[in-house]
């Protein structure tokens, strides 16, 4: 779909739209749950959503918490949040307990929707109405007990609490400290994050999207689930990603688009499946964002399944910063391999140096970025919004931008793990190694994977008199962190190595990783 300005639109009146444009066709097809569901079906089910809040008493200042797995239930909640005029605040389902009701704390929900089958202690956040739901169908009876009560709502809304500048979603993203963030957007700004993606990648209503990765990321919201609705193709959500039905995914449904990972393209890498691109026609690219991937590897995938990669880079705080046009990956004299892009529709991409002067074509400095498709701020604990600075959002990486405007990112000023495009923050693990009775002193650092892109590795000096195992530090880490937080190598040393003012080396760690990880 190629046209000019995009005139905001919010998603009642786009859940509208579609019901009226293509009513009979697939909206989000499931391969997990084995059926599907039209838009005309998902409007009448987000009323009946709407209507169900707007009986609660919800006000647009209120926020919606959502924790499940990737379902079409689970995204009728969200498109039905949405489309009344609340705030939804999706929460990641392999998140620590801990984390989850940190974040219940900050975000301050009046309802948290969540899977039936997770147990929570509703003590630790007394404050909202707490709904369980299945994914085993929307009239599934007992099975269900939310969406069979939906049946007593109109599946008709036209009372819809929107102003563009309202807040549309919460997403936490545990950034680079130990205490997760909210990062707050609006329904303008998410409209349009949406919209760059529709214009870069030319996505049509003739569109297939395949996705696989948590719906409670915020890229899976901007690269398939909002883009999808807003111009009627059909969304593959599957509940996360399968090696063994992937080639069959891709085939069945015709997808047109495959949203990717770095740790998704290294494992069908590591382990191949029968899968060319002769043997989808339909399949237009894959993307790869959320983490860096390896020119090397971007190589072996093209030319073991001939299916071309498109890199996309962004972060919650700034949404898509980097998008390459697909019309270029097929042409040699105008790719340029490595580059996650150019700049965004409405989005202005700038390398500055450490005295905050903006530095030319080719210089090397860190990436800011500004834009009306960003990010509002910061949700903090007393309620309040920190706003990002007018000025651009510093992203703490580290690039440079040609003079064509393509977008290069080098490295990182920030403290942080992307694991399989999940941030790990390295000090809520140490934090939480400082906990163990015999450990004197811990640090954790990310190192190279070859499937994860990279993962955790922590170093511990034991006190003196104690022995500890790697089996004693894992138990007593899977007490508070989640299984993607687990550091994969453990060191014991007898000192650190230390820089001129005493703190850690991490250049040194690293070494006495790559030392011994050389010789495991």
């Amino acid at each position: 779909m190629e046209q000019g300005e995009w005139p905001y639109k919010d998603i009642h009146t786009i859940l509208s739209e579609r019901a009226e444009s293509h009513p009979s066709k697939v909206h989000i097809e499931s391969p997990d749950q084995g059926k599907n569901i039209t838009f005309k079906q998902t409007a009448m089910q987000c009323n009946k959503i709407a209507n169900f809040l707007k009986e609660q008493g919800i006000t647009s200042d209120d926020k919606i918490a959502l924790i499940a797995e990737n379902s079409i239930e689970t995204l009728l909640i969200f498109f039905g949040v949405l489309n009344y005029g609340a705030t939804v605040n999706p929460i990641n389902v392999e998140e620590s307990k801990e984390n989850v009701y940190r974040q219940l704390n900050i975000s301050k929900p009046r309802v948290i929707f969540h899977g039936k089958e997770l147990d929570f202690d509703r003590e630790k956040y007394g404050a909202g109405l707490w709904i369980p739901f299945s994914s085993s169908g929307v009239e599934s009876g007992q099975e269900n007990e939310f969406f069979s009560s939906l049946e007593h709502y109109s599946p008709v809304f036209e009372s819809p609490l929107m102003s563009k500048d309202g807040f549309s979603t919460i997403v936490f993203t545990s950034g680079t400290t130990a205490i997760p963030k909210g990062v707050v957007s609006t329904r303008e700004s998410i409209y349009y994050m949406a919209v760059e993606t529709i214009d870069r990648l030319k996505i049509t209503e003739r569109d297939v999207i395949l996705d696989y990765r948590a719906y409670s990321w915020n890229s899976p919201h901007i690269l398939s689930i909002l883009p999808s609705l807003i111009v009627g193709a059909t969304l593959v959500f599957a509940r996360r990603f399968s090696r063994s039905r992937f080639s069959s995914w891709l085939k069945d449904y015709g997808v047109t688009i495959c949203i990717g990972v770095p740790t998704v393209i290294n494992f069908l890498l590591e382990k191949e499946v029968p899968l060319h691109k002769k043997d989808v026609p339909s399949l237009r690219f894959m993307t790869s964002s959320s983490a860096p991937l390896m020119v090397q590897n971007l190589h072996r995938f093209e030319e073991r399944y001939g299916i071309p990669l498109n890199q996309l880079a962004g972060s919650s705080e700034t949404n898509t910063i980097g998008m390459n046009d697909p019309e270029t990956l097929n042409q040699p004299e105008k790719r340029k391999i490595g580059s996650v892009g150019l700049a965004p529709r409405y989005k202005e991409v700038m390398i500055i140096d450490d005295q905050g002067k903006r530095l030319g074509s080719g210089e090397e400095g860190e990436i800011v970025v500004k834009g009306k498709s960003t990010a509002l701020g910061y949700l903090e604990a007393d309620g309040e919004i920190s706003k990002f600075p007018a000025e651009g959002i510093h992203t703490g990486d580290i690039g440079r931008i040609d003079s064509d405007g393509h977008i290069y990112i080098t490295g990182r000023k920030k403290n942080l793990i992307i694991r399989g495009g999940v941030n790990i923050s390295p000090e809520e693990i140490t934090k939480w190694l400082m906990e163990h009775p015999a450990v004197h002193e811990a640090a954790t650092i990310g190192v190279p994977d070859k499937a994860y892109g990279e993962e955790a590795a922590s170093f511990i000096i034991p006190k003196e008199g104690h022995q500890i195992s790697h089996e004693d530090i894992i138990e007593h880490c899977k007490k508070k962190l989640p299984d993607f937080k687990l550091p994969k190598t453990i060191y014991f040393l007898e000192e650190f190595p230390k820089g001129p003012t005493g703190k850690v080396a991490k250049a040194g760690l690293l070494k006495i990783w790559e030392e011994r990880h050389g010789e495991a």
